[in-house]
């Protein structure tokens, strides 16, 4: 099929699944295409689905990974599409976009698993992927490491947590506040499935196992190292390890 035409159906899906809700200045800041027309088709209006307490200044934390837009990169297929600015909403699960870094309005990057983006430096990919209590999950993964059959992703997470009154005045109140927090997945690159990873030696060493010699080098470098494997940082090393087995 030619791209061009593959292109128009997804972006007329993506406006008519938020049309309803969408603000009327709908194409305020959309002369920003007109250098990159072929862009429409990855983004969405952002529409006003946040939760109004998110936007409260007495909230502590963010929802952002990092309130600023910073310059990253859109790629479909492989092939570089824009290079944009962006910031990754944790809380809500979307990449946010500004075509130019004066527009006024936001977009939303389309969740497709044929586009993704680069932020930070870190490849950022729209996965389906078994969670923790192995249910299939849609969301955004940070790749941080690879080998020769795996990708080890990390999930960013910003939860929201309600702030509580004092019930006496022996206590003190606490603020609301967003709550971050990580988790790691896998993705075999012979079934392209992603799966859960559960952060201690048994389960990070059982992905290496299918090759007896470096299995036993690596469950060494795990023992030895002393390597906190609660940090994504940590079982990344690991990774890399193999790769120079």
């Amino acid at each position: 099929m030619d791209f061009k035409h593959f292109l128009l159906p997804c972006f007329i899906a993506g406006v008519q699944s938020i049309l309803p809700q969408a603000p009327a200045n709908i194409n305020a800041d959309n002369g920003s295409f007109g250098k990159q027309p072929m862009l429409q088709f990855a983004f969405q209006q952002l529409a006003s689905k946040q939760l109004k307490r998110t936007e409260d200044f007495n909230i502590k934390g963010s929802r952002f990974l990092n309130r600023n837009f910073e310059m990253g990169a859109i790629y479909s297929r492989e092939v570089l599409k824009s290079k944009s600015y962006m910031r990754y909403d944790a809380y809500n699960d979307e990449v946010q976009i500004k075509i130019n870094d004066s527009d006024t309005t936001n977009l939303v990057l389309r969740k497709d698993e044929d586009i993704y983006c680069v932020l930070s430096g870190k490849k950022m990919y729209y996965k389906n992927y078994y969670n923790k209590k192995k249910q299939i999950k849609g969301g955004y993964l940070f790749k941080i490491a690879e080998t020769d059959s795996l990708i080890l992703f990390e999930r960013r997470l910003k939860r929201f947590k309600d702030g509580k009154e004092p019930v006496s005045s022996f206590e003190l109140p606490v603020a609301s506040r967003f709550v971050s927090g990580r988790e790691l997945y896998y993705e075999n690159k012979n079934s392209a499935k992603v799966y859960y990873l559960h952060t201690n030696k048994k389960a990070i060493f059982g992905l290496f196992n299918h090759n007896d010699t470096k299995a036993a080098k690596i469950k060494e470098f795990i023992s030895k190292s002393k390597l906190n494997l609660k940090e994504p940082k940590s079982v990344a090393q690991v990774f890399f390890y193999y790769n120079t087995l």
